[in-house]
This record gives structure tokens, sequence and C-alpha cells, in this order.
């Protein structure tokens, strides 16, 4: 058995935030062909007898390199780079244009079967672009953005104010399945048996066991409440009295030391810090957007969606306030809010 307290332990209020953003799907929006409200007209046929695609069908690329035309569809150098930069692995390039002129006369026979037309692929179509551009902006919106050395001078400080004087404890524990075990190691603790060698013997938590027992240093808000509450109530060098029983077992508490929190330097936490700023910032002002837009929402069934998705976001900010809110909220996937912003916005919805 390798359960020990620790597998309850929450993330600590200084785990790094992140915000990642990617250019989203594989093929970028300049390689998504356009699509018409009308179904195709009929089209001349090429030299080698396939329909050419009506005239219109396909977006341009301003200013872009056509390196390829299937039956007089562009296919453009920009086109084959953000898919290999997409990709991320070393493909050979022709190997990558013969797939993506497949690809076109995949998506040449879907016009010509009428496909473009149908509100599911049109729809996929448009999600997709809004999700290029929504993902282009935040990436051209962090570059653009600076985070000033006050607004992360003033952020580590009320950093230090939520972590207060805050204790850690280091402490050795026997993990046993029955109270009965438990109480007659105690009682071999008790004529002097050594502690680490009992647990290396007997412990069921067989990482600290290894070590002697040793759990090394923790905060109590990082362990099971009757363990941390155990530890709490100790002195350093004292064991508890009685066994303590979690949801894993029986364990022998012993408390070997403890001290103050040790407290992050400002060059420590400034990646997090600076993180923080800048998904602050973009939270500020997808809210402004929200606030400035003309939405109506046209169905009952989507609306109670929506407002029930604003009250439980709402009744999240109203509980949760400070540090602690901040990294429970970060830690919450697919969060309304959109505490970590997802590589591609579309994803992350419900």
């Amino acid at each position: 058995m390798d359960s020990t307290p620790t597998n309850d332990r929450i993330p600590h209020r200084r785990h790094r935030l992140a915000i990642a953003l990617s250019a989203g799907l594989l093929l970028s929006a300049g390689a998504l062909t356009g699509c018409s409200d009308d179904r195709p007209q009929s089209a001349e046929k090429t030299p080698l007898g396939q329909q050419s695609a009506p005239a219109g069908s396909f977006e341009t690329i301003e200013g872009g390199e056509v390196i390829a035309r299937i039956n007089d569809s562009p296919l453009y150098r920009e086109n084959l780079e953000v898919v290999k930069e997409n990709l991320g692995a070393e493909v050979p390039e022709d190997r990558l244009v013969s797939r993506m002129v497949e690809l076109r006369l995949l998506a040449n026979r879907a016009r010509e079967e009428g496909l473009d037309s149908d509100p599911r692929t049109q729809a996929r179509v448009q999600n997709a672009i809004d999700n290029q551009l929504a993902n282009a902006y935040l990436m051209n919106y962090m570059t653009e953005m600076e985070v000033s050395e006050a607004d992360v001078e003033a952020a580590y400080e009320r950093e230090m104010e939520a972590l207060g004087d805050e204790t850690q404890y280091r402490a050795m524990h026997i993990l046993v399945e029955d109270e009965k075990t438990a109480r007659e190691l105690m009682a071999r603790l008790d004529e002097g048996d050594d502690f680490g060698e009992l647990a290396q013997e007997h412990s069921q938590d067989t990482g600290s066991g290894e070590a002697g027992g040793d759990l090394g240093w923790f905060a109590l808000d990082q362990m099971v409440e009757p363990f941390a509450e155990a530890i709490g109530s100790l002195e350093p060098g004292q064991r508890a009295e009685d066994p303590v029983e979690t949801r894993f077992g029986w364990h022998i508490v012993q408390l070997e030391e403890s001290r103050p929190m040790p407290q992050p330097t400002l060059e420590q936490m400034r990646p997090e810090l600076e993180d923080r700023a800048r998904r602050d910032a973009i939270n500020d002002m997808i809210a402004e957007l929200r606030e400035s837009a003309n939405v109506e929402i046209l169905t009952s069934d989507v609306r109670s969606m929506v407002e029930r998705d604003g009250n439980e976001t709402q009744a999240g900010d109203e509980t949760d306030t400070g540090a602690e809110a901040a990294d429970e909220t970060a830690d919450a996937e697919g969060d309304a809010d959109m505490v970590d912003l997802p590589t591609e916005p579309l994803k992350a919805m419900p």
C-alpha cells in the first residue's frame, strides 16, 4: 500500500500559474477554404477531366506566395509554414505538401457534393475561424502587454501578507491497517525500539517507510484533517499518545520539528506574479468586451444556461477571496472566467 496522508495535499499557494497560448488548430485559418451559402454551380472541366472549383470558392492570402495550384485553387507557402509550425516536429516538406494536396482534393470533392452548404459543416468552419482569430488576438495582446515593476512588487507584498506567519512541520509516521497493530508497535517504541526501523519494517506507506517514516516538511493544510490536528497538538520531539485514524488506516505520529514557513524572494516569485498580472489583465479585457457588446440570447434554453453560468461565477467571486481563491480558481479546469487561458477557446467551453 503506497497511500499516505500526503495524497490529500492541496496545491500550495505559490504554485506556478502559467498562461498557455498557441496558434490552435493543426491547419490555420489560412488553410481553411471559404464556404458559400449557395450550393456550388456546375464548373468547367480541367484538362485532367476533374471539375474545377467555382470562382471565388477559395480564400486568398493577401501577399501570400503561391507554391502550388490544385485544380486552380492556390496553395500558399503560408499554409505550409503554419502547418509545420503547429506540428512541432520535423516532417519532410515534400510529404507534407503531398498530404495538403490530398486534403485540398478531398475538400474540393466535398464542395462538389454540396457538403459546404451543410449547416453543421459551416458552423465548424465558422468556429475554427473564430478560434484562430481569438488566439491570434490573445497572442498579440500578450506580446504587447507590459507588466510594470511597481505592479509586480505590489503583488509580491500582497502575497507575503496573505501567507502570514504560516508554520511548517516535519514529522514521522508509521501507517498500519488496524488499531491493534498500531498499539503493539507503540508499546515497542515505549520499550526503546527505534522509530525509523519500525517504520521501514511495518509501515504500509512505502514512500515514507523507506525513509524511516520521515514525511519531510509540510503545512498542516496539506494533510488530511485528523492527521493535521494531531501534528498541530504536539511539541517537537513528542509522539501522540494514541494512534490516529484516517481513511488510509492507523498512524503512529511523531513530530520532529517545526519552523516558520520560508518566504520566497521576489525574484523567485516573479514569473508567477507576472503571469498572474497578465491573466488578470486579459480577464479584465474580456470583461470589458462583454460589457460593451450587444449580446442577445434568442432562445430560452440557451438563455437559462447563460444565466446559470453567470450566477455560478458570481457566487464563486463572492465566496473566494485573496490568494487562496486565485489558486483554487486556477486549479479548476474550464472555469468560466478563463483563469488559465485555453489553447483553443472553443475546446474549453462546456
